[in-house]
């Protein structure tokens, strides 16, 4: 392939016996076996949180109960006495001794500090006794959240869905030149795995005056189109959706239906296999979706809505029904989408939603996954292929800082379905084809956001979104040469 790049625009693309990529007149140096592609979409991140999560405490990975305590104390031993130390990344049920998250334990690792760390999913949070006490924190009911109890009936360290936002107000806000420092961090990975493009997910507005000021200063150099954050109508504050600066649109207004299904906030219409005394959590009903989500769509927003269990998307879908009537050419999305029931599945397509998937997801949560659903509701979790051949629009993303942004890994798990190397596939029936994975993460992402762009394919016209690959974007080892982004060269690997 010989594809000419000019003034932003992909101005021809032909045939050559090896990868040629042409810019405003100067040639790449790309070696022989080099593959060109269009540039990767991210369409569901949260862009700011990648280089947020970056400076934490880093729990992912960890074994034990102890190594995560270690790493606190380690960061302790460091920090002025009264400081908050937040960490990221522990998930207990990779953790060997099965222990379970209490604020004594973080008590014991960090006396003199407010901790709270925030599980992989985000949708649990652990704190010790000096954060409880920093936020008021007591025994009490919290809708579409709890307060976990210890045996003496009161608050033991871990909080769950809405009740992690009890931290809000004890959590001292970090300046605008910090965020700003993230987002920077951020757009470095992006570039480097080839993303040239992302939907940012559940933005609040001061985040977005951060996001703005650095787009207008050149610093955004990957295209941004923000879903604002839904369930507090902080949308209201911005308005209708339009471009606010180079490379940063808001398209869309985010909510949730439930949690996550690590933390057992998934909302299941059938218990969970490990704890039979719970479906999950439900954050909002259908008749409150509908009405928070008429008033953004009237003002021109697309609708994207966070759903997990089988619950929670017949609840989503329930209520875009109601919506697609009132708004037909609203874009709707469902986010996750990882436990569809049977029923259910054909109603994609039917009301035209769109189904935002995160491959790697599935592979990090099989194990879990199968402990709480159990093996027979496994068959219809991560359902790729079932959406795809009943006609429903699949786009492709990461969920980062939650996953890895790569979008090679994400292409690997959309075919492969492994957990980890060596070990099969899991439920491979739902394993989709290389040309549809790579439509999911390019051709296929200009659906997830309104409006008409020039983006996705290797056309003459479209914009010179690309990248530049030192081989099979399926194999194990590849990597990013260069990351072009509006005919830009952002990034180069050599």
């Amino acid at each position: 392939m010989r594809i000419e790049i000019s003034n932003g625009i992909i101005a021809s693309v032909g045939a050559s016996e090896r990868p040629r990529v042409v810019v405003d007149g100067a040639e790449l140096l790309v070696p022989a076996g080099a593959v060109v592609l269009p540039g990767f979409v991210d369409t569901h991140c949260h862009l700011l949180g990648l280089g947020q999560m970056a400076e934490r405490v880093q729990l992912g990975g960890l074994r034990t109960i102890t190594d995560c305590l270690a790493r606190v104390a380690y960061r302790a031993a460091t920090t002025p006495e009264g400081e908050w130390i937040l960490g990221f990344g522990w998930n207990e049920t990779e953790w060997l001794d099965r222990a379970r998250p209490t604020r004594g334990a973080l008590d014991t690792a960090a006396p003199d500090h407010p901790v709270a760390l925030y599980r992989v999913d985000t949708h649990a949070v652990w704190i010790n006794s000096s954060a409880m006490a920093l936020a008021g924190i007591e025994a009490g009911t919290i809708d579409g959240g709890e307060i976990v109890l210890g045996d003496d009936g009161k608050p033991d360290g871990l909080l769950i869905d809405n009740a992690v936002r009890l931290l809000d107000s004890a959590i001292p806000r970090p300046s605008a030149e910090r965020m700003r420092r993230w987002l920077t961090m951020a757009v470095d990975r992006c570039l480097e795995y080839g993303i040239t493009e992302v939907h940012d997910m559940n933005v609040a507005t001061d985040v977005l005056e951060v996001s703005a000021a650095a787009a207008a200063a050149g610093e955004l150099r990957v295209r941004a189109a923000v879903f604002l954050e839904g369930m507090n109508d902080g949308w209201r504050d911005f308005g209708a959706p339009r471009a606010i600066a180079p490379m940063l649109d808001v398209v869309g207004v985010k909510y949730f239906v439930d949690g996550a299904l690590g933390s057992r906030g998934a909302l299941l219409l059938e218990p969970y296999a490990d704890d039979p005394t719970s479906h999950g959590l439900g954050l909002i009903d259908i008749d409150e979706l509908v009405e928070r989500a008429d008033a953004a769509a009237a003002a021109g927003h697309a609708i994207a809505t966070h759903a997990i269990g089988d619950a929670a998307n017949r609840i989503a879908l329930d209520a875009y029904e109601r919506l697609r009537a009132r708004h037909p050419g609203t874009l709707l999305r469902i986010e996750h989408a990882q436990i569809v029931h049977p029923d259910d599945v054909g109603r994609f397509a039917g009301l035209d939603v769109v189904a935002a998937m995160q491959p790697t997801h599935c592979t990090s949560d099989a194990a879990m996954a199968e402990a709480r659903l159990g093996l027979d509701r496994c068959r219809m979790a991560y359902p790729w292929r079932t959406l795809l051949e009943g006609g429903a629009r699949v786009i492709a993303g990461s969920d980062f800082p939650i996953e890895s942004p790569d979008p090679l890994a994400g292409l690997r798990a959309f075919v492969r379905r492994e957990p980890r190397p060596g070990a099969g596939a899991w439920f491979a029936s739902e394993a989709i084809d290389r040309d549809a994975a790579l439509r999911a993460f390019t051709a296929w992402a200009p659906s997830g956001r309104p409006g008409e762009t020039r983006r996705g394919r290797l056309e003459p016209g479209f914009d010179a979104d690309v990248v530049v690959l030192t081989g099979d974007p399926f194999d194990d080892g590849t990597t990013v040469l260069y990351t072009i982004v509006g005919g830009v060269v952002r990034y180069e690997g050599i």
